[in-house]
């Protein structure tokens, strides 16, 4: 077996198999689903609530994190491993859904596989910031990223080149195979988490009350709300304005990962040469023009440029944000601090992705892109109030 403490190197391959996993789950929500929806006569507005309830789970991670917590005894590998197989459970039971299509089902099941992914992702993040040192959480981030990425955009293109020729059941079915069959590489890996028991709740009270995490959790409240509504009216773009066939998408989607990926390497290995905050107001600016760029140009492939330019600086922005997030966390309580975090910033993401396609009729795609740079625009102007990020550190002792 792989022994963490050791092998520094395999750190990388498990944390992006993990997250591949988690970003086949993300591939179906985000990207299949409002195309599979769509398809299926289901109206704009419609079709992005149930991808937002969907998402929920995501919202709800405080509470997988807490129970992580609460049984820290049984450290982070067996939650990573079970939520693994219930998002594969979810998988397995739309293959069974789409025979007998019901959209009150499909957003049942939807729910059910995520839950699965929230402890999944919930404990991946844990064991991360239990494992790791300050100068590599980047990288670290950038492999986790890298991993979500190709399994969100490969995925998703799997499964609609699978559903298209052989049907939906056959696509959801295989995926959930896929997903299975990726626990051997946790169950490979030695790991041990030797921490006594723990006033959680006490902890956490003490955690929250600090400035510069009260600070932190708002301004990555606030560039999330970007992210859930730049990515959403990204897909709403391509399906209704260029009316892209859902193969055609699903390749351009693997296409981006040529700029996700290096965007992502970037954010990570700049925030750990340079710190957080340098990198993140380069990315941070560039990431505000970048959004609005869609509003000047109507070429088809200055377009899909613009839109690569936009995913390009959001990826090293999602890269840099996740290491500054872990370095705030206690890494005692690691699990439940940092999922109260993303559930509150989720929420957020929730909220907005959701309510993206009444946006859209309401006030047209140029609104909406012009709405997400303020989004960064005020993210930026929170980012100024995080103080003294860099000299954040933790003893585990007593």
């Amino acid at each position: 077996m792989f022994d963490l403490a050791t092998n520094q190197k395999f750190r990388y391959v498990l944390f992006s198999s993990l997250y591949f996993s988690e970003g086949l789950y993300q591939g179906l929500i985000l990207i299949v689903t409002p195309l599979y929806l769509l398809d299926k006569g289901v109206p704009l507005p419609l079709v992005t609530f149930i991808g937002g309830l969907g998402y929920l789970p995501w919202g709800l991670k405080f509470v997988w994190g807490g129970i992580i917590d609460f049984f820290n005894k049984y450290g982070r590998k067996k939650f990573a491993i079970a939520g693994t197989v219930f998002g594969a459970i979810g998988f397995l039971l739309l293959s069974v859904i789409d025979q007998f299509f019901s959209l009150i089902w499909f957003a049942v099941f939807l729910f059910m596989g995520y839950t699965g992914v929230g402890f999944l992702d919930s404990a991946t993040d844990a064991w991360a910031i239990d494992i790791s040192k300050k100068e590599e959480r980047g990288k670290i981030n950038s492999a986790m990223n890298i991993g979500k990425w190709v399994g969100q955009y490969a995925g998703a293109l799997l499964i609609i080149i699978i559903g298209t020729v052989f049907g939906y059941s056959i696509s959801f079915l295989l995926t959930g195979i896929i997903i299975l069959f990726l626990i051997i590489i946790p169950l490979t890996v030695k790991y041990e988490r030797k921490i006594g028991k723990l006033q959680v709740w006490s902890l956490l009270k003490q955690e929250f009350k600090k400035r510069i995490t009260q600070v932190t959790t708002t301004y990555f409240f606030i560039i999330v709300l970007h992210h859930a509504l730049y990515s959403t009216v990204i897909l709403a773009y391509l399906k209704i304005v260029l009316e892209l066939d859902n193969t055609f998408i699903g390749f351009l989607y693997v296409f981006w990962l040529l700029v996700v990926i290096p965007g992502s390497i970037t954010g990570g290995v700049l925030a750990d040469r340079y710190g957080r905050k340098t990198p993140l107001y380069a990315f941070l600016i560039a990431l505000s023009i970048a959004s609005i760029i869609p509003l000047f140009v109507s070429d088809f492939y200055l377009i899909i440029l613009a839109f690569s330019i936009g995913l390009f600086f959001m990826n090293g922005v999602i890269a840099a944000n996740w290491a500054m997030v872990m370095d705030i966390i206690n890494p005692k309580i690691s699990a439940s601090q940092h999922e109260i975090i993303c559930s509150v910033v989720n929420f957020g993401g929730i909220v907005i992705g959701s309510a993206t396609g009444t946006l859209v009729v309401l006030f047209g795609f140029n609104s909406t892109f012009v709405l997400s740079a303020l989004i960064v625009i005020i993210a930026l102007l929170v980012f100024t109030m995080i103080k003294d990020i860099e000299k954040i550190r933790w003893d585990l002792s007593g």
